[in-house]
Protein backbone atom coordinates (compact mmCIF):
# COMPACT_ATOMS: atom_id res chain seq x y z
CA UNK A 1 0.00 0.00 0.00
CA UNK A 2 1.32 3.37 -0.63
CA UNK A 3 1.40 5.94 1.78
CA UNK A 4 -1.02 8.35 0.04
CA UNK A 5 -3.47 5.08 0.54
CA UNK A 6 -2.72 4.00 3.81
CA UNK A 7 -3.54 7.23 4.75
CA UNK A 8 -6.74 7.56 3.31
CA UNK A 9 -8.03 4.42 4.78
CA UNK A 10 -6.60 5.72 8.06
CA UNK A 11 -8.55 8.58 7.79
CA UNK A 12 -12.04 6.57 5.98
CA UNK A 13 -11.98 4.89 10.07
CA UNK A 14 -11.87 7.94 11.52
CA UNK A 15 -14.55 8.84 9.66
CA UNK A 16 -16.64 6.46 11.61
CA UNK A 17 -14.86 7.58 15.49
CA UNK A 18 -15.76 10.26 17.38
CA UNK A 19 -13.97 12.15 19.79
CA UNK A 20 -14.65 13.14 23.26
CA UNK A 21 -15.16 16.65 22.28
CA UNK A 22 -17.74 15.62 19.26
CA UNK A 23 -19.50 13.27 21.76
CA UNK A 24 -19.33 15.60 24.72
CA UNK A 25 -21.49 18.21 22.65
CA UNK A 26 -23.78 15.59 21.03
CA UNK A 27 -24.89 14.73 24.46
CA UNK A 28 -24.39 18.07 25.70
CA UNK A 29 -22.40 17.54 28.78
CA UNK A 30 -18.75 18.19 29.94
CA UNK A 31 -15.50 16.45 28.32
CA UNK A 32 -15.29 14.60 32.15
CA UNK A 33 -18.36 13.01 31.99
CA UNK A 34 -17.51 11.16 28.36
CA UNK A 35 -14.48 10.28 29.92
CA UNK A 36 -16.28 9.05 33.16
CA UNK A 37 -19.33 7.35 30.80
CA UNK A 38 -16.45 5.30 28.32
CA UNK A 39 -14.74 3.89 32.20
CA UNK A 40 -17.49 2.98 33.39
CA UNK A 41 -19.07 1.09 30.38
CA UNK A 42 -22.12 3.28 30.01
CA UNK A 43 -20.88 4.35 26.21
CA UNK A 44 -18.70 1.84 24.43
CA UNK A 45 -15.48 3.41 23.04
CA UNK A 46 -11.73 2.55 21.90
CA UNK A 47 -8.53 3.65 23.14
CA UNK A 48 -5.89 5.07 20.65
CA UNK A 49 -2.48 4.04 20.96
CA UNK A 50 -1.72 7.58 22.54
CA UNK A 51 -4.55 7.43 25.16
CA UNK A 52 -7.23 9.23 23.48
CA UNK A 53 -11.30 7.93 23.84
CA UNK A 54 -12.40 7.49 20.22
CA UNK A 55 -16.54 6.71 19.88
CA UNK A 56 -18.03 4.67 17.14
CA UNK A 57 -20.26 7.55 15.52
CA UNK A 58 -23.50 5.53 14.79
CA UNK A 59 -23.81 3.55 18.09
CA UNK A 60 -22.92 6.75 19.54
CA UNK A 61 -25.62 8.42 17.59
CA UNK A 62 -28.19 6.24 18.59
CA UNK A 63 -27.09 6.34 22.68
CA UNK A 64 -27.65 10.20 22.08
CA UNK A 65 -31.06 9.46 20.85
CA UNK A 66 -31.89 7.44 23.73
CA UNK A 67 -30.27 10.03 25.99
CA UNK A 68 -32.81 12.49 25.06
CA UNK A 69 -35.40 10.15 25.54
CA UNK A 70 -34.30 9.49 28.96
CA UNK A 71 -33.75 6.22 28.12
CA UNK A 72 -29.93 5.60 28.17
CA UNK A 73 -28.35 2.81 29.97
CA UNK A 74 -25.08 0.69 30.57
CA UNK A 75 -24.22 -0.95 26.99
CA UNK A 76 -22.20 -3.77 27.70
Amino acid sequence: MTRSAAEATSHEAHDHLLSRTEVARLFGVSTSSVTRWARTGLLKAIRTPGGHYRFPAEETRRAAARFAAGELTRLD
